[in-house]
């Protein structure tokens, strides 16, 4: 099915998709052929009033016909606040972007906690966060908790 991705700026970028993907793969499909990293889009479908895209749901869900045109907004990298959450329980507030990789963070969470990166893993919304990608790759919203998780030492 033709769909097609329209900026703010009325550029427009047509894709062939299967309806029955999901939208965190449709939006893979829209990063490869704009350049706009999927954690920086919104996108929408005018459908009488506006609905935003859940990246959990599938395409099909929209009710979309070949030829419709799917609205992007690039959100900014905008700083925002989350929560670490320790094996002890503890609080913790740290203030990171949509961009700042997994690997970075941890060095923060290194020099704050004082606990080598070797020795802890973290945790968002049930997934384990791997170093290489984007936090924003993770769905992180304002104020949730990302949970840090000590590695067992092994002998």
């Amino acid at each position: 099915m033709l769909l097609h991705v329209k900026f703010l700026t009325g550029t427009v970028y047509t894709l062939d998709v299967d309806p029955s993907i999901s939208i965190s793969a449709f939006k893979a499909q829209v990063a490869s052929k704009t350049g706009v990293p999927a954690y920086q889009q919104k996108l929408g479908f005018q459908n009488g009033g506006y609905l935003e895209l859940q990246d959990k749901a599938q395409l099909s869900e929209y009710k979309l016909s070949p030829g419709d045109t799917v609205l992007l907004v690039v959100k900014d990298d905008v700083p925002f606040e989350v929560s670490l959450m320790t094996d002890k329980g503890r609080k913790s507030l740290y203030t990171i972007r949509p961009s700042e990789g997994v690997s970075e963070f941890k060095a923060q969470i290194q020099e704050r906690k004082r606990v080598q990166v070797s020795q802890f893993w973290l945790c968002y919304d049930s997934t384990t966060l791997e170093d290489g990608r984007k936090l924003g790759e993770y769905n992180i919203v304002p104020g949730g908790t990302i949970y840090m998780n000590l590695r067992l030492r092994g002998g």
